[in-house]
């Protein structure tokens, strides 16, 4: 078990499925291999002392009671939602404690799980696998939780250009481990320590004299390193913008927010500015409307609640079950495919399954028919079968009960698997707009043409069909606005900004042609009548991960590398991206290159890995450096639609998704204009 002398680490790189922990789909990327050893270097010293503090001569219960070859399964459960961080760590801890411990990840860092999911599973001497349970078990659960809390911040900024920082206020120690768990739920890294940057506060400004001898006396005394100046008022930001060359940042502390506001407009983005304090997930949406261009939450790691897992041994099976992995949870998911399998069967051409290219494996493994939101819209209209399982989310249902044949039913394995981007536009608001744009113009429906993107709900495709616009998909975006603008001199856009913008742009309209909608101080007459198009300011929290700092890291380190990218990212990536479209092109484009091409692709991750297996003759990685997972999509489990099916074979309509039918009509109308195009 535990030895005195403890063997060193193993190196994460070299065999993919080596070191510290082995990867189910695919391995790190080098640059990701590269930041697990700095993470597990830094976790070492840590890993000593907890394994000396919780077992320290040995683990007395399971010496007594456990046989001293006996050998367990371990399944590390996730017991409620949350976006996992530490598998390496995890890993590292078992593997200290005994070396003869294997433990394969069953998701990635940075993936969001759903409670009952899997996460890793641990094999080895029964003594020594519940010694190292616990220990372990801390590790994982608390980066799991910083992950999971910097996620929720980070969506909730996501329809802003705002990003979410973390602070020095780590636990002792741990330091690089808080950090790296705040890089995989979507945040940056503020400063790492004292030492890699120069942060000018109120008592270093009293101190020296003011802000201006205070940055004086730092550039002079580490000419190399970034400086930030921390601001109280409106005063001390002016003068910190006074000073030539520009400092790198200012942070505007405790400020309010109409305060906040005025400091954006004053320093009219002449340096960057960073606000602090006060900041909790029901205000910080707000903070990042008023122009900031970073928000520094010390919460993300000094208030974290540890992420529920759990871990449930079993005696190992005799042999190991398909794919490879070994264990009781392992072998439950072979038999519930088995059972998935047994139920299609049965069901036979009374059922098809449409599966959304972002699914799980496992559950598009059983999909007749997969694609993107064009292609399902069109699949729906064409299938006789009498049940349409829809694996996706639930405006994707909505589309195909709308466009179903009397009689089919459209069910989905979870009803509450929604969408971010569809849920920042709702009925009450885009009216309220709408109602804006009448007055301004004098006959809205004269002058603009509402088009929604398939990413929303159904009630907006209805306010579309009634105002004789239309709705349109990433694949089809461009002939759709094109379409729009040959009918009426405007658009009206939502929700995705970014798609409309970049859309737009690639037509030939200006940007400054293009308006953002602001909700809280809608635009002026003037402003409204000089626009092109009304862009509603909503956004995917997943492509909104993608930065240019992606773009620019892959091209150093891969110079032949291909970028791809999805056109719900932003403008500056997609400038940067040598190709942008839907999944449905970013999957052609892949199958038709050629044996030896690198791609980085900017999309969910679910999607790129699949690529990876399908494509092992290409290069093929996430543009990102924490790959992005839909927690939406991820809520299609093998499971609820094992459940769905079970219901259809005993004769119970479970998950029915159902739209009013005036409604459904005009939507419709909209949906009809959409696929005459496609």
């Amino acid at each position: 078990m535990l030895r005195s002398s403890p063997p060193s680490f193993p190196p994460i790189g070299g065999d993919e499925r080596g070191g510290a922990i082995a990867w189910i789909d695919g391995g790190p990327t080098v640059a990701r291999q590269e930041e697990l050893e700095s993470l597990l270097r830094a976790a070492e010293p840590l890993i000593e002392l907890a394994i000396a503090e919780d077992i320290g001569p040995g683990d007395a219960t399971s010496e007594a009671t456990l046989a001293a070859d006996a050998i367990l399964h371990g399944c590390v459960i996730a017991k409620a939602s949350g976006v996992i961080a530490g598998l390496s760590v995890a890993a590292a801890v078992f593997r200290r404690v005994d070396p003869a411990i294997d433990v394969v990840a069953q998701v990635d860092d940075g993936q969001e799980v759903v409670a009952g999911e899997l996460v890793a599973e641990v094999t080895g001497p029964a003594r020594s696998v519940l010694a190292a349970e616990r220990t372990a078990l801390n590790f994982l659960q608390r980066m799991s939780g910083i992950a999971t809390l910097t996620s929720r911040f980070v969506d909730a900024v996501a329809c802003t250009p705002t990003a979410i920082l973390d602070t020095r206020k780590t636990l002792p120690g741990f330091r690089l481990l808080d950090k790296y768990a705040v890089r995989m739920g979507g945040g940056q890294n503020h400063r790492m320590s004292l030492y890699d940057m120069v942060l000018i506060k109120d008592n270093h400004i009293d101190a020296a004299g003011g802000i201006i001898p205070a940055v004086a006396a730092a550039r002079a005394a580490h000419p190399s390193l970034p400086i930030e100046v921390e601001v109280r008022d409106l005063d001390e930001l002016r003068q910190a913008l006074s000073i030539s060359p520009p400092v790198d940042r200012i942070m505007l502390d405790n400020m309010s927010l109409e305060e906040m506001r005025q400091a954006v407009a004053t320093a009219a983005g002449r340096v960057p500015l960073e606000t602090s304090g006060n900041v909790t997930l029901g205000r910080v949406a707000e903070m990042a409307t008023t122009g900031v261009d970073y928000i520094s939450v010390g919460a993300l790691t000094h208030s974290v609640r540890a992420l529920d897992l759990s871990m449930e041994v079993t005696p190992p099976p005799l042999s190991p079950p398909l794919g490879g992995t070994k264990g009781g949870e392992a072998a439950m998911a072979v038999n519930l495919a088995t059972h998935v399998a047994r139920l299609k069967s049965v069901l036979s051409d009374r059922i098809v399954i449409l599966g959304h290219h972002y699914q799980r494996d496992d559950v598009i493994a059983f999909a007749d028919l997969r694609g993107d939101s064009l292609a399902l819209a069109r699949e729906a209209t064409r299938t006789d079968a009498q049940f349409i399982v829809f694996c996706g989310v639930h405006f994707m249902a909505e589309t195909a009960a709308i466009l179903a044949k009397p009689g089919q039913h459209v069910l989905i394995p979870d009803p509450t698997a929604g969408c971010y981007l569809a849920d920042t536009a709702t009925l009450e608001p885009v009216q309220a707009a709408w109602d804006h744009l009448e007055v301004a113009s004098g006959n809205a429906e004269a002058e603009f043409m509402p088009v929604t993107y398939v990413n929303s709900s159904v009630e907006l495709k209805g306010f579309c069909g009634q105002h004789g616009g239309i709705v349109c998909t990433s694949g089809n975006a461009e002939r759709v606005v094109r379409w729009a603008l040959q009918r009426r001199p405007r658009v009206f856009f939502f929700p995705d900004q970014h798609l409309g913008r970049n859309v737009c742009k690639g037509i030939g309209i200006p940007l400054g042609d293009m308006l953002l909608w602001d909700e809280r101080q809608p635009p002026s007459a003037e402003a409204i009548r000089k626009a092109t198009v009304i862009l509603w300011p909503g956004a995917c929290n997943v492509h909104q991960r993608f930065r240019p700092q992606h773009v620019s890291d892959k091209r150093e380190r891969f110079p032949t590398m291909r970028v791809i990218v999805h056109p719900e990212c932003k403008m500056e990536i997609v400038d940067l991206a040598d190709d942008t479209g839907s999944t449905a092109h970013i999957v052609r484009q892949v199958a038709a290159a050629p044996a030896g091409t690198q791609w980085a692709i900017g999309t969910e991750t679910r999607l790129v890995h699949r690529l990876q297996q399908q494509h092992p003759g290409q290069l093929i990685m996430p543009l990102a450096d924490v790959p992005p997972f839909c927690r939406t999509m991820g809520q299609i489990t093998l499971q609820n639609l094992a459940q769905l099916l079970e219901g259809l074979a005993r004769g119970e309509i479970i998950n029915e998704v159902a739209v009013d039918v005036e409604t459904a009509h005009r939507a419709r109308m909209a949906l009809d204009r959409m696929l005459e195009l496609a």
